[in-house]
């Protein structure tokens, strides 16, 4: 018991003293660094190989890129491997630049994969528009979370031939929850 309340006054104390200083990530000029906290999709296919980061251009206003590349090679023996490159770009408002910043914001993605493992090679669009809040604990450190909705295309062509599928959608994206540093 003793312990759940020393965890307890600890975390009010942190959430006290953060609010003092929060929000200083905003400030323009910032750069911040997003990791994904949650696992990010398109077509079933994960993106949170993306490396995310916004730099702010004004207090409540800051520009989205990401990249992300991941490869694996299982070995000569099966001879399988799995390619993946993502692309993002877009902008972001926040509404106020409090502890609780929340913001709207629309970005681009596109995500190829390629997969000799017996799958399926993925090449996605999507314009996305999200909705969501940071929460500043310190000033160089925040957890946000988001809602996209918005429009994907994908072309799903099977490795070992075959027809190619067009899917294209409209709706709900994908909820994310991320952590912030900032610099």
């Amino acid at each position: 018991m003793k312990n759940i309340v020393l965890a307890g006054a600890t975390l009010a104390l942190a959430m006290a003293a953060g609010s003092a200083a929060a929000a200083g990530g905003t400030a323009q000029g910032n750069f911040g660094l997003n990791v994904p906290l949650s696992k990010e999709t398109i077509s079933g296919q994960p993106i949170d190989f993306m490396l995310n980061g916004k730099y702010f251009i004004a207090k409540d206003m800051a520009v989205i890129a990401g990249f992300g590349l991941n490869i694996i090679d299982t070995g000569a023996a099966t001879n399988a491997s799995y390619t993946a490159i993502g692309f993002k770009a877009g902008m972001r408002k926040y509404m106020k630049t409090d502890e609780f910043a929340p913001f709207i914001g629309g970005n681009f993605q596109y995500i190829s994969t390629r997969d000799t493992t017996g799958a399926t090679d993925i090449s996605a669009i999507a314009i996305v528009a999200e909705a969501g809040a940071e929460y500043f604990f310190a000033k160089q450190f925040s957890v946000e979370g988001s809602v996209n909705f918005g429009y994907l295309s994908a072309d799903l062509e099977p490795v070992g031939g075959g027809a190619t599928t067009d899917t294209s959608g409209f709706g709900t994206a994908a909820v994310n929850l991320s952590a912030n540093f900032y610099f």
